[in-house]
């Protein structure tokens, strides 16, 4: 595909969304303001069955070329929401790209992707998401970086992608499928999702330039909170491996990964307790390794942790 017609593509950005009107406000304005000649279809799907953003989506319906198509999904669970965005989006169109409700992308992110895709030919492209604070959090939050993402050189190829900034042929969804209904209130279901994608030949390629911003509420920025991340993020590692196709292998090299991970953290505790700088941040880091090297063992005995269930307005 050449940069000419990458330009004219014809794309549905998907937005699955529950209990954060301001969020989504954010984002759709964020989406009226995109820079890019390609024509534009907003998809969003309310995972609330009362359809509570029903009208301001309908308002905003004239805001991008192709328009904005609003549906309600019941069944609540990030896997269903997603399923359904991608149905609804229609088959008239070359691009899906995804976005969550707590972001808002830049000015070219849309641009910047198609860009990428078109120069390298790939499948699948994904880019940098960066945390913004609404709230000041903790001085150690900000010193630790736990909220910061990898970056990579644009065209860097990736072994996976990620839901909150992507952009994918719509053929990629046709070979893959569905997001797993198994991951719906657990996460993870997009790491699984392009895993398979990529086992199946599908090429994904980094955009360091395609940026959106997410907001990180105040009732992320805690110990606990983090903790629960860094388990989760673990199981979800865990449960992916159970479906490997070597999963003889791979489960129990992910559990002596998830033992050598808590042996780590648990030599590093005392070395932060006594360390003279950024102790509070050492601490935390060895704790993550702690929980993150339990979720994994957990998610390959069949341990499920569903974060999902609660959601933090924004």
């Amino acid at each position: 595909m050449t940069l000419a017609t990458a330009v004219q593509s014809r794309v549905a950005v998907c937005v699955a969304t529950y209990a954060r009107p301001e969020g989504l406000a954010r984002l759709l304005d964020g989406l009226a303001a995109l820079r890019s000649d390609a024509l534009v279809r907003v998809v969003v799907i309310d995972n609330d069955a009362a359809g509570p953003q029903r009208h301001a989506c309908e308002a905003r319906a004239n805001s991008f070329a192709l328009g904005l198509r609003y549906d309600v999904e019941p069944q609540r669970g990030i896997t269903y929401a997603r399923n359904r965005a991608v149905a609804v989006a229609g088959t008239d169109i070359d691009f899906i790209a995804m976005l969550d409700d707590d972001e808002v992308p830049e000015p070219g992110w849309l641009a910047a992707l198609l860009r990428v895709q078109a120069e390298y030919d790939a499948d699948i492209v994904a880019g940098p998401v960066i945390p913004y604070f609404p709230t000041d959090p903790s001085e150690w939050v900000r010193q630790g970086k736990f909220f910061d993402r990898p970056r990579y050189q644009t065209g860097h190829t990736l072994p996976h992608a990620h839901t909150h900034n992507v952009l994918a042929r719509r053929a990629v969804f046709e070979t893959t499928g569905r997001f797993d209904d198994r991951f719906a209130l657990t996460g993870g279901e997009d790491l699984q999702f392009f895993r398979r994608a990529r086992s199946l030949g599908a090429r994904i390629v980094w955009a360091d330039d395609a940026s959106v911003e997410e907001w990180v509420p105040a009732s992320r920025t805690n110990l606990g909170w983090l903790l629960r991340r860094a388990y989760r993020s673990g199981s979800t590692l865990g449960q992916v491996d159970r479906d490997h196709p070597d999963a003889m292998i791979a489960r129990p090299a992910r559990v002596v990964r998830g033992f050598g991970r808590m042996v780590q953290g648990v030599l590093l505790v005392p070395v932060a307790l006594v360390a003279l700088r950024n102790r509070h941040v050492r601490l935390v880091r060895a704790l993550q390794l702690i929980w993150r090297g339990a979720g994994m063992i957990a998610g390959v005995l069949g341990g499920r942790y569903e974060e999902y269930r609660v959601t933090h307005p924004v």
